[in-house]
């Protein structure tokens, strides 16, 4: 049986239906109303029964590495977050499964992407995406998942690992739109007890940040200090009286922003025919890869990407603005900063537009010189982004505590 999330009609025949077209044969959505569906069953499921796992030979696959390839010939972060999402949506489903193709049909979406860390730098060679569910609650899942290359010489065995990923999806009964039940875990040895355990612990933190959020609660009595440190710094070089000069490795927030405006097209949909969670991700990162590399001036290196939640879909055909900007970056000795960037949809009639997600990537400037084989010039300082407004100093405090907190 073949678990996706990818679209299975065409567009233009779910068009032809749209327009009451005789000759459509599909049927509206994941579900037939007029069918009688039999209630789901819940099978008590192992974390191997939802392994999944899929290999990218970019090694020997020319035609595949073509759709990935960047313009420095590297394989594009973007195109693997696609994937990433992809996959976990597959585990989703595989786990949620229960071997009846009468049963009630589910719906299975993205909630957040909780994490996604890369480990290492990587190349061009064969790799190796793989996943299952760790943890399971009502109706939600979470999925950890990784990619490792393939070492060439020891027939497919495993590689280093040079990404980790961690998805919370959840279930909706396709028929009702209301939260569904998923199968539960079967906790075979210590160590799945740890995974679930661990998940846990991520949905409690999750939970605690939430309710900290600096949305809701006022900065803490150390960052109000901080606050108040930056106010008498830009306070410096706004005073025209004191004369004193904003040094070249210090940026305005307010400077440092990056606009950019897509049409969502019916190629990137997934199978409930709204726009792909990966694509979106897709999207802010390059911009933010963009953005950043403005800041610093050399191409930078992706270190982490944080927590996302996606608040509503995202429909074909709408105009999707997004915007980045630099919300944290101390400069100096350190290296890392963090881009955010806002994903708006865009109402044309009424003038308006929605946010649909918050994206928060850390990325790292070149450390390594040019004498020692890397972008930067010898010396080279990271700037500081340094906020003048309230609204920009909360921005800069929540870069701050997911750059620290991770």
């Amino acid at each position: 049986k073949v678990f996706t999330v990818r679209p299975i009609t065409s567009w233009i025949d779910k068009l032809a239906q749209r327009h009451g077209s005789p000759t459509s044969t599909v049927s509206q959505g994941n579900a037939d109303h007029n069918k009688k569906y039999s209630k789901r069953e819940l099978v008590l499921k192992t974390m191997q029964q939802s392994y999944t796992e899929i290999i990218l030979p970019f090694a020997t696959d020319k035609a595949l590495l073509e759709e990935y390839i960047n313009y420095g010939g590297t394989v594009r972060h973007g195109k693997i977050m696609e994937d990433l999402d992809a996959l976990a949506g597959a585990i989703s489903y595989k786990h949620c499964d229960d071997g009846k193709l009468e049963s009630s049909p589910l719906t299975i979406v993205t909630a957040s992407v909780d994490r996604i860390d890369f480990l290492k730098p990587f190349g061009v060679s064969d790799l190796r995406l793989s996943g299952h569910v760790t943890y399971v609650g009502y109706s939600s899942m979470e999925v950890f998942m990784k990619m490792e290359e393939i070492n060439k010489d020891k027939s497919g065995e495993h590689g280093d690992t040079i990404l980790v990923a961690r998805f919370t999806m959840v279930a909706r009964d396709a028929l009702t739109g209301k939260a569904a039940q998923v199968n539960p875990l079967l906790l075979q040895n210590d160590a799945e007890k740890k995974l679930f355990q661990m998940g846990e612990d991520h949905k409690a933190r999750k939970r605690q940040a939430a309710d900290t959020a600096l949305t809701k609660r006022p900065p803490t009595q150390d960052e109000r200090f901080l606050i108040h440190d930056l106010y008498l710094e830009y306070s410096k070089y706004d005073n025209p009286q004191l004369k004193v000069k904003k040094p070249d490795d210090v940026e305005w927030m307010a400077d440092t922003k990056m606009s950019a405006i897509q049409i969502m097209q019916p190629q990137d949909r997934n199978i409930h025919d709204k726009i792909f969670g990966g694509y979106l991700m897709r999207l802010a990162y390059e911009l933010a890869f963009c953005n950043a590399s403005v800041f610093i001036k050399y191409r930078p290196t992706f270190l982490a990407l944080d927590e996302i939640s996606f608040r509503k879909p995202v429909s074909i055909g709408t105009f999707l603005a997004l915007d980045s900007q630099i919300v944290f970056a101390e400069g100096g000795d350190h290296h890392s900063f963090q881009v955010m960037v806002k994903a708006d949809v865009l109402d044309v009639r009424n003038g308006t537009r929605e946010t649909t997600n918050h994206f928060w990537f850390t990325f790292t400037d070149p450390q390594r010189s040019q004498e020692e084989g890397g972008d930067a010039p010898k010396g080279y300082v990271t700037p500081k982004v340094m906020p003048r407004t309230y609204a920009e100093s909360m921005l800069y405090l929540e870069g701050k505590r997911r750059r620290m907190e991770g």
